[in-house]
């Protein structure tokens, strides 16, 4: 079968009532009369492969797609479909906010079309065979975070906002509000590009693990549309990659370490020290041993380890297992101090927060958010935002499209006009 003009004019069409824009905006794309598009919609006019190139870039759709007639004109959104499938993801609910989502990222990835930004994915890829065992997973998540880290000049110091971080490589982020089975999901579509979305119901530190375990996702497991973090899946390979990945990346080996020493920590009860006699140039040796239990790692130094890194106490618990800086008996010792470590973790908020009370049961410190981490999750939202008033500003959508918007982004009309002028 051979696809002809009039074929090609109304995918072309298709394609772009799909996305919302008009006619003048995709002339505009192009340098060419309205009429223009109106003549290679209704395959009056042939369309060059320049301009065939940067309609497909404009509409979000591969060149492929409008030239060859076996690739369904309407073929069902992957990512849809796992929102249908998915386990956990078919409550009434979660579909709305997953529609809401996946419409804002759309809208997003429109705008930023219009505006002539690119949003090419810095991210690299890392191609990887897959894991044949959990220390074979865990080993290859901790090698990438070391190297995303040099790549981007992190060293040994904590990550502060990793949803900004994933926003300047033009990955989307956002939070909803997710089942409890479900921490997060990396999505990838030639609609909108990547996106990562954590649970909005669970703690800011748990949040945080979950930006950087999709974070892995995205670079080990580009290849998948959409992958589901959850507990129906917590076993397999690529998920314990994934988490590996993100304690790694969270908590750099040097810097946990030097946040030990910091505390007095780490060393072990005796350890061997030498060096050389300037003169003889011969060696001398010498003994250290530290006081009973000094070297013993307490609830409340993995509590600060935790806040200086960001991260669930049960996240810094692990992760010392992993760096040898716990046994087992004393790893087991520390989980069971879970609460005494939350109740402690609650006190330093309250102090250093005046005025700022976390909300939910008990004394619970994985419970509350102050503004900035609320800011944090709405990243998605302040993106568009800012691309909307952009697109306004030169005049690419009109004022009637930057309201619609403003009611997606549920700002109030005369908020988002005042914003513009």
């Amino acid at each position: 079968m051979v696809i002809t003009p009039e074929n090609i004019g109304q995918r072309l069409r298709f394609a772009r009532e799909s996305r919302q824009i008009t006619q003048e905006a995709a002339s505009t794309v192009l340098g060419l009369q309205r009429s223009a598009i109106s003549l290679m919609e209704s395959g009056q006019r042939q369309v060059s492969t320049l301009e065939l190139t940067r309609l497909a870039d404009l509409y979000g759709q591969p060149v492929e797609w409008f030239v060859n007639p076996n690739i369904p004109v309407k073929p069902e959104d992957p990512v849809v479909a796992l929102f249908r499938a998915a386990p956990g993801l078919q409550g009434e609910i979660v579909q709305k906010q997953a529609s809401h989502c996946l419409r804002l990222l759309r809208e997003g990835a429109l705008l930023r079309r219009l505006i002539g930004r690119k949003a090419v994915v810095s991210l690299p890829r890392y191609d990887l065979s897959s894991p044949r065992s959990v220390g074979q997973a865990i080993d290859q998540g901790q090698l990438v975070a070391e190297q995303e880290r040099r790549r981007l000049g992190l060293g040994k110091a904590p990550v502060r906002e990793v949803p900004e971080m994933l926003a300047h490589q033009n990955i989307w982020t956002a939070a909803l509000s997710l089942p409890d089975e479900i921490s997060g999901l990396f999505l990838s579509s030639p609609d909108f590009g990547m996106a990562i979305l954590a649970n909005l119901t669970q703690a800011p530190v748990r949040r945080r693990f979950s930006y950087a375990h999709e974070h892995g996702h995205a670079l080990m497991d580009r290849d998948e549309f959409a992958t589901v973090t959850s507990t129906h899946n917590a076993k397999t390979r690529t998920e314990q990659r994934a988490n590996a990945f993100a304690a790694a990346f969270l908590m750099p080996e040097e810097g946990v370490r030097d946040f030990l020493y910091n505390l007095g920590k780490g060393r072990g009860t005796r350890r061997e020290e030498a060096a050389m006699d300037a003169v003889t140039e011969e060696g001398i040796r010498g003994a250290l041993r530290n006081p009973a239990r000094s070297q013993y790692v307490t609830y409340v130094d993995v509590a600060l380890l935790a806040r200086h890194f960001g991260v669930s106490y049960a996240a810094a618990v692990w992760r010392l297992r992993g760096l040898n800086f716990a046994s087992a008996d004393q790893t087991q010792t520390l989980l069971d101090q879970t609460h005494d470590a939350n109740r402690y973790l609650w006190a330093i908020k309250a102090f250093s927060h005046a005025g700022f009370k976390p909300t939910g049961a008990g004394v619970d410190a994985s419970k509350g958010e102050s503004p900035a981490e609320a800011h944090r999750d709405s990243e998605l939202n302040w993106q568009v935002l800012s691309l909307a008033m952009e697109a306004r500003w030169r005049g690419e959508i009109s004022q009637g499209r930057l309201l619609e918007v403003g009611r997606l982004l549920d700002i109030k009309d005369e908020t988002i006009l005042d914003l513009v002028n």
